[in-house]
C-alpha cells in the first residue's frame, strides 16, 4: 500500500501546491487495512474527477477509465502521462490533469474537430492487447474481452501507435473500456457510425457547401468540366435517373453525343459489370478523350449494343482512329499485392519501441524494398504516362472489372500529368470529387468503416493513400508545378478516416443519397464536405497547404522581375569575367528549372514526364514516418525546406511591393497600395503577434507541422531549432504593415 501511494503522489506532482497538501493528509490519514484498489478508485476520483471530454453535435460519452497511463512513443513504456480515458460514439480521449499538456502555443495544425489526445474510432485499423506476462493478442470485431488487461496498443490508419497501461486502474473499468473499444470501433450497420448522429445535430448549410470544389451533383458542374476542356463531341446524360440502371454509378454522367435510344443504352449497360457503362473522364486537347469502362459479359446476344456504343465512342475522337484500350488488371498490381505491401509497410512502422527501432534501421532499405510498396506506386505511375502518351494521338479506353479502383486512381493521374489545371487545390479537389467519389470508389468498404463479420479478411485496401502517394512522387520531381504541398496531401489522408464527412463516407452516390433521406428519423440529413476545410482549420493553418515555390512560378510580377535580372545580367556580360559569367549562367539554369516545370508540353506533347522506375521513387516521410521520433530530422527534411522558400518568397514579394510604392511616390500619386496577400505561413499580411508567437514557439523537424514538442524527450528538445533562427538574417523580420503606403 505504501508503494502505490508513493507512486501515486510521484504521479500528481503537475497539480498545484494546495492540492498536493490535501492528498498528502488523504494518504496520511487512510486506514491501514485499506486494500489497493480502494486507494487507486479514491485518489483517481480525486485528482480527475473533474476532466471531461470535448463532445461534437450528437456525441456522448460512453464509458470511462482513471489513473490510465498514456506511454511517450520509444521510452519502452517507462515514461507516461497518467490521465482519464475516455471512449465515445465518435473517439477515443484521453485527458490529463496536466494543464500544461494542452497548451496550444507548441502545436501547429490545431484541428477545430479532434485534440492532440483523441483518435477517432473510424481511424482506428486494429487494437492489440497485451495481458500479465507479455503476450500479446489481436483482438477481432465481434468479441468479448474476459482476462484483465495490462496494455491496450490501438494502431491507426495514420501510422500512428497509441499505448495505454492499465497498471493503477480499477479492475472493472478496465474490462469495461477495453469492451467498448471494439465494439465501437469495429461496427457492422453503417447507421452505427457517428456521421449519423453528427448530421442529426448540424444545421442544414445555407448554399450548399461554402467550398468552391464543384461535388458533380448536378448538370451544370459536368456542363463546366466539358466547356473548360473544349468537349463538343460528348454531352451530359440522365440515363441512370433514380439510379436505375447501375447503383455504383451517379445519376448523371458523360457519353457520346447521339448515342443510343434509352432502350438500347439499357440493354448496352446489361451487357457491363454491375452495369456500368462507359464513362467520359477528360479530353485532350488534340481532341481524344479518355474513357473508363467496366469488364463485359462474353458471348452474348446483346453483343451489337456494345459494339454500337464503342463505335460511338470512336466517333466522339475528331481525330476518328480507334481507341486504344488498356486492360488494367494487366498492367497495374492486383489489389492483393497492393494490400499484402501495405500490411508489411504497416509492420515495417508502426512500432513505438527504440529497440525495434534500431534493429530496423540496420536493414531498412532491404526491408522497404521487401515490402513492394514502392513496387506498386512505380506501376502505376508508369501506366498513367503510357496512357497519357496513347492519348497524345488515339481515344483511351481503360477497363478493369467494375471500373471502381484503378480506372479512378490511372485517370486521375493522367489528368494530372497533362491538365495543369488539375495541379491547383480546387482542380485536385474537382478531380477526385468527380473521378473518385462521384464515380464510385467504395470508400466505405475499402477503408473499412462498417465491419464484415460473415468475412474473416476485414483488411483494408488504401487504393486512395496509393494515388497520393503517387501524385508525392511527382510534386517531388516537379516542385514548382503544384500549387499545393505535401502537408495538405497529408492532411487530405488524415480527413479520409476522421469519419464525418460525407465525402470519403460512402461507397457510391446511391448509398450517399439513401443516408439523406434515410426514413429512420424522418428527417433529411447534412454533412460536411471534406473540401470545407473551415470545418477543420483556421485560414493560418490552412496556409501550410500552399506550395510558395507555385507562387513564384505563376505570379506575374515575380516573373517579370525575374526576366528583367535576367536581361540585365546579360547586358553585364561585356564587362563581367568569364567565371562570373558561369556562375551566372548556372543560376539561371537552376531558375528555369524550378520556374518551367510543368512547361514542356511544346516538346513532348504533353505536361509532366517522370522518371516511374522503382529507383527514381522515395519512400513518403512525412505521412509514414511523421510519428517515429527516432527518424525525425531535427531542423530538417522537407519541412525546413519548405519554410525558407516561404521566407524566400514573402521577401521577393515584399521587395517588389515596396518598389512599386517608391515608383508611385515619385510619381506623386494619392492612391496607397495594398500588397498582395501570399498565403503562405510566413505572411506578413497575417497578424504580426501571431507570426510572432510561432516562430517562438515553434520548433523544426522533418515532422513538422504533425510533430508534437510535448511526445519528445528532454534530451530531443534540447537540441531542437527554433524557426526563428533561420530567419535571423531575413527582412521578413521587419514589419512592412507599418509602412505608410
Amino acid at each position: 500500500m505504501a508503494s502505490i501511494r508513493r507512486s501515486l503522489f510521484k504521479r500528481s506532482s503537475s497539480y498545484d501546491v494546495v492540492k498536493l497538501k490535501t492528498f498528502k493528509s488523504y494518504v496520511d490519514n487512510a486506514d491501514e487495512d485499506e486494500n489497493d484498489e480502494e486507494i487507486k478508485k479514491r485518489a483517481s476520483s480525486f485528482f480527475q474527477n473533474d476532466l471531461k471530454p470535448r463532445l461534437l453535435p450528437g456525441e456522448r460519452a460512453v464509458t470511462e477509465a482513471d489513473s490510465v497511463l498514456c506511454f511517450v512513443p520509444f521510452t519502452e513504456r517507462k515514461q507516461g502521462i497518467s490521465g482519464k480515458l475516455f471512449i465515445t460514439n465518435f473517439k477515443l480521449t484521453f485527458l490529463t490533469g496536466d494543464r500544461s499538456s494542452y497548451d496550444q502555443s507548441n502545436h501547429r495544425q490545431r484541428n477545430k474537430i479532434i485534440d492532440d489526445g483523441d483518435i477517432p474510432l473510424t481511424s482506428i485499423e486494429s487494437i492489440y492487447q497485451v495481458v500479465s506476462g507479455g503476450k500479446r493478442k489481436k483482438l477481432l470485431p465481434n468479441t468479448t474481452v474476459s482476462t484483465m488487461t495490462k496494455y491496450l496498443e490501438i494502431h491507426c490508419k495514420d501510422f500512428r501507435t497509441h499505448v495505454f497501461g492499465f497498471k493503477f486502474t480499477p479492475k472493472d473499468q478496465i474490462k469495461k473500456m477495453t469492451n467498448a473499444v471494439i465494439h465501437y470501433a469495429y461496427p457492422n450497420k453503417s447507421w452505427l457510425l457517428y456521421a449519423y448522429e453528427y448530421a442529426k445535430n448540424l444545421q442544414k448549410p445555407e448554399n450548399g457547401t461554402v467550398s468552391n470544389t464543384p461535388l458533380f451533383d448536378n448538370p451544370a458542374d459536368w456542363e463546366r468540366e466539358l466547356n473548360r476542356c473544349g468537349c463538343t463531341k460528348w454531352n451530359v446524360c440522365d440515363v441512370n435517373q433514380g439510379f436505375c440502371v447501375s447503383s455504383s454509378m451517379p445519376e448523371r454522367f458523360v457519353l457520346p453525343m447521339n448515342l443510343m435510344s434509352y432502350d438500347e443504352l439499357m440493354k448496352a449497360a446489361s451487357q457491363f459489370n454491375e452495369n456500368r457503362l462507359p464513362a467520359w473522364c477528360y479530353t485532350h486537347t488534340n481532341g481524344a478523350s479518355l474513357v473508363r469502362m467496366a469488364e463485359m459479359f462474353t458471348e452474348s446476344e446483346l453483343a451489337d449494343y456494345v459494339g454500337n456504343l464503342k463505335t460511338a465512342i470512336q466517333l466522339a475522337d475528331v481525330n476518328k482512329g480507334y481507341p486504344v484500350e488498356m486492360d488494367l488488371t494487366k498492367l497495374c498490381p492486383s489489389l492483393r499485392d497492393v494490400q499484402t505491401a501495405y500490411e508489411k509497410l504497416k509492420e515495417l512502422i508502426l512500432i513505438d519501441s527504440g529497440k525495434d527501432f534500431a534493429v530496423q534501421d540496420i536493414s531498412w532499405f532491404s526491408s522497404l524494398e521487401g515490402t513492394k510498396w514502392l513496387s506498386c506506386v512505380s506501376q502505376c505511375l508508369k501506366t498513367a504516362c503510357d496512357a497519357a502518351k496513347h492519348l497524345e494521338n488515339h481515344t483511351v479506353i481503360i477497363k478493369e472489372p467494375d471500373s471502381r479502383h484503378y480506372c479512378c486512381l490511372i485517370s486521375s493521374l493522367v489528368q494530372i500529368l497533362l491538365d495543369r489545371h488539375f495541379r491547383t487545390r480546387i482542380g485536385f479537389q474537382s478531380l477526385i470529387q468527380r473521378e473518385w467519389v462521384t464515380m464510385g470508389y467504395p470508400f466505405q468498404r475499402e477503408g473499412c468503416l462498417i465491419q464484415d463479420h460473415s468475412k474473416t479478411n476485414n483488411e483494408c485496401i488504401p487504393l486512395f493513400l496509393l494515388f497520393l502517394d503517387c501524385v508525392w512522387q511527382l510534386m517531388e520531381q516537379y516542385p514548382s508545378g503544384f500549387a499545393f504541398s505535401e502537408t495538405y496531401l497529408v492532411t487530405l489522408w488524415d480527413s479520409v478516416h476522421l469519419g464525418i464527412f460525407e465525402t470519403f463516407l460512402f461507397d457510391s452516390c446511391h448509398q450517399r443519397s439513401r443516408y439523406h433521406i434515410d426514413a429512420r428519423w424522418q428527417q433529411r440529413l447534412y454533412l460536411p464536405s471534406a473540401w470545407n476545410w473551415h470545418v477543420q482549420f483556421s485560414d493560418d493553418d490552412q496556409s501550410f497547404f500552399n506550395n510558395p515555390l507555385y507562387i513564384v512560378k505563376t505570379n506575374t510580377d515575380v516573373i517579370d522581375a525575374l526576366k528583367k535580372t535576367k536581361s540585365l545580367q546579360l547586358s553585364l556580360r561585356s564587362q563581367t569575367s568569364t567565371r562570373t559569367l558561369y556562375s551566372l549562367e548556372l543560376q539561371n539554369l537552376e531558375g528555369s528549372k524550378v520556374c518551367s516545370e510543368g512547361t514542356k508540353t511544346a516538346k513532348t506533347g504533353y505536361g509532366l514526364t517522370p522518371l516511374t522506375g522503382a529507383a527514381s521513387l522515395k519512400l513518403w516521410s512525412q505521412c509514414y514516418l511523421r510519428w517515429q521520433t527516432p527518424a525525425q530530422i531535427i531542423g530538417g527534411g522537407n519541412p525546413s525546406q519548405y519554410l525558407q522558400q516561404c521566407v524566400m518568397v514573402e521577401e521577393i514579394l515584399c521587395l517588389l511591393h515596396k518598389l512599386e510604392a517608391l515608383k508611385k511616390n515619385t510619381a506623386k500619386s494619392a492612391n496607397s497600395l495594398t500588397r498582395t496577400r501570399s498565403d503562405l505561413v510566413f505572411s506578413m499580411a497575417l497578424d504580426t503577434p501571431r507570426t510572432t508567437e510561432l516562430l517562438a514557439n515553434s520548433y523544426l523537424t522533418s515532422s513538422f507541422p504533425f510533430s508534437s514538442v510535448q511526445r519528445l524527450s528532454r534530451e530531443e528538445k534540447s537540441v531542437f531549432t527554433p524557426i526563428s533562427l533561420f530567419l535571423e538574417h531575413s527582412t521578413i523580420d521587419y514589419d512592412y504593415s507599418n509602412d505608410e503606403d
